[in-house]
């Protein structure tokens, strides 16, 4: 009904697919108490794990399926904002403009191209909406759009700015370069010990040792347990018993509303024994008939493929009893259910002998479970019991006492990707202060660390003695590079003036905009964008905010011969999309900050404690 907004790379781009995709229909949740019903709640709309799991499966309908739970959460988040903020600012639709935006859907005419209200009942009937509930959806979705086109509007950029943008993205620059590496200075520098103390006492804050600690650890991990457990032939023989092999399903929809007109149901019947008959005929045309004929869009584009599907009630009773009765390649007679009349034959039915393995997984998993829960708390008990030693913890648990050598410090620490968490523990004051075990610490899922301090090292600012090794090479490179500074400088002043004999340029080499780019800084960049050669003489610049000073001769710059229309529109629509995304992103972080949400008792995910 709505045109997916591409040009949206944010996590909005798929909030815009699922407007675009189907109403995702906030707060239907069946749970009826109070905080139960929602993941989130955004002023009145509320987020639930239905309106997520429905999103997910309209996804892969689409042919989309790729984008994770969290995100797609993120982009109902962001929409439930969007509708908040639509209804706040006032935005709205005449209940004529949404009738009428009903009976022009496409979706709900009949074979003479007219609106038919059996088939809009149905699609109702279908998602369990009343008419009223459906239209106040298509409201909302109407100003979230309405809003989306007002902070999408853009710029306004005219044909010469445009190709003003494309001469400067397209420009291929002649050069040659010369770099005064600050290394090469680095044997004139004096590094007498008078100089080295000045340069000392200046930056005596970079020669501060942070607090750091020499730690030991044990680790209780369920995956370890889980290669421990033993599963019987017995436990395995009857966890497969219950497992019914997934299968790849393919359907031919003829759609009919359950309380449709006879006469509306005997045609889309005839029709459906029609094609049933060309399937059963050559069953090799399953796929081609299904984009002919079926009216489920989503997968008649796929040949009617919706993909491998568990049996767990996911499915329409008549559909899945008769889709699991089959066997590969059968072909279905016709099946009814309350969304029409179904062809079906089944692509693929995945083999429990894989399923073993993974089976026996689970099993080993599930138990591992129990016992790592079990092994946490033992694990909590003997470190309380034992606080001074972890010797003792981990002969009671059968672990391994790790002895990391190097200093941690907090910054390192984080910048080893270490839990914040972690961190905390092992610089809490029970550790640092008191040398006692920490706590259990979750390190990842199934993951848990004790830690203990072995020696601690307290923050202190190092002598001129203990650091004289570090401060002579600080000084000699910042000596070093101010040389290259000044010789870079006195260079550029002679080519200006004429004088380039003695110079090591390197060979001359052509250089792109987008290679200029992504080899220097945007400092840098703009100070080359300035060389502008003449006729006759080349344009010279030192670029700066580089790991040594380079001095670039810029013999000749050529822009684009020709400029198509198709260019021009292009890069317009580029700037607009950026003024967009920008746009929508700010009113999104106002949204955000202003409208209140109400965390709930769902989760994003259903293993989430």
């Amino acid at each position: 009904m709505f045109v997916t907004v591409e040009k949206y790379k944010t996590p909005a781009k798929i909030l815009l697919g699922l407007i675009a995709v189907t109403f995702v229909g906030f707060g239907v949740s069946t749970v009826a108490a109070p905080g139960y019903d929602y993941i989130v709640k955004v002023g009145d709309r509320k987020v639930s794990e239905f309106d997520l799991n429905s999103a997910m499966q309209n996804l892969q309908h689409s042919g989309g399926g790729s984008e994770s739970r969290e995100a797609v959460f993120q982009a109902l988040l962001q929409r439930a904002l969007l509708a908040e903020g639509a209804e706040e600012m006032g935005f709205a639709v005449s209940q004529e403009q949404l009738k009428q935006t009903i009976v022009n859907n496409p979706v709900f005419h009949d074979s003479d191209g007219k609106f038919s209200q059996s088939l809009f009942n149905q699609h109702l009937s279908q998602r369990h909406l009343s008419e009223d509930q459906y239209i106040d959806e298509l409201r909302s979705e109407f100003t979230v759009q309405h809003l989306l086109a007002m902070v999408g509007g853009g710029v306004l950029v005219s044909d010469a700015q445009a190709k003003q943008i494309i001469n400067a993205s397209q420009v291929e620059r002649t050069i040659r370069t010369m770099t005064f590496a600050p290394e090469a200075f680095a044997a004139q520098v004096k590094a007498d010990d008078a100089a080295l103390k000045k340069y000392y006492d200046a930056n005596k804050k970079n020669y501060v040792l942070p607090q750091a600690v020499k730690f030991e650890y044990v680790a209780l991990g369920i995956q370890d347990l889980a290669e421990k457990q033993t599963v019987s032939e017995d436990e395995l023989k009857k966890a497969l018993e219950q497992v019914v092999p997934a299968r790849e399903i393919a359907h031919i929809l003829f759609t009919v509303a359950k309380d449709a007109p006879e006469n509306v149901r005997a045609a889309a019947k005839a029709e459906a024994e029609k094609v049933l008959a060309q399937v059963k005929a050559n069953p090799a045309k399953f796929a081609a008939l299904a984009k002919q004929y079926s009216r489920d869009e989503a997968s008649a584009e796929k040949g009617g493929n919706l993909g491998y599907l568990p049996k767990d009630g996911g499915l329409l009773k008549e559909f899945e009893d008769k889709a699991f009765s089959l066997e590969k390649g059968q072909i279905s007679d016709l099946v009814q259910t309350d969304a029409g009349y179904h062809i079906i034959t089944v692509l693929n039915i995945q083999d429990l002998a894989q399923e073993k393995a993974r089976v026996e997984a689970e099993l080993k998993q599930k138990k591992a479970a129990s016992a790592f829960n079990e092994a946490k708390e033992k694990l909590s008990e003997e470190a309380f019991n034992h606080p001074d030693s972890l010797n003792e913890v981990a002969k009671k648990l059968n672990l391994k006492v790790e002895s990391p050598a190097e200093w941690l410090t907090k910054e390192n620490g984080k910048a080893a990707g270490m839990p914040e968490s972690l961190i905390n523990a092992i610089f809490s004051d029970d550790v640092i202060k008191k040398k006692h075990n920490s706590e259990p610490v979750t390190v990842n899922e199934g993951l848990v660390w004790v830690v203990r301090a072995k020696e601690v090292r307290e923050e202190s600012t190092q002598t001129f003695e203990q650091a004289k090794d570090f401060v002579k090479t600080d000084y000699v490179r910042a000596e070093a590079v101010k040389l290259a500074e000044r010789k870079a400088n006195q260079a550029l002043s002679d080519v200006q003036k004429g004088k380039t004999d003695g110079l090591a340029w390197s060979q001359v080499s052509q250089m792109t905009a987008e290679q200029a780019r992504q080899s220097m800084p945007p400092e840098a960049y703009a100070q080359l964008v300035k060389a502008r050669p003449s006729k006759d003489k080349p344009a010279y610049v030192l670029l700066s905010n580089l790991p040594a000073p380079v001095l670039v001769e810029v013999q000749a710059v050529k822009v684009p011969d020709n400029i198509s229309p198709d260019q021009i529109n292009a890069i317009k629509q580029t700037i607009n999309q950026g003024q967009g995304v920008t746009n929508l992103n700010a009113l999104l972080a106002y949204l955000n900050s202003h409208i209140k949400q109400t965390q709930g008792a769902q989760k994003v995910n259903s293993s989430q404690e």
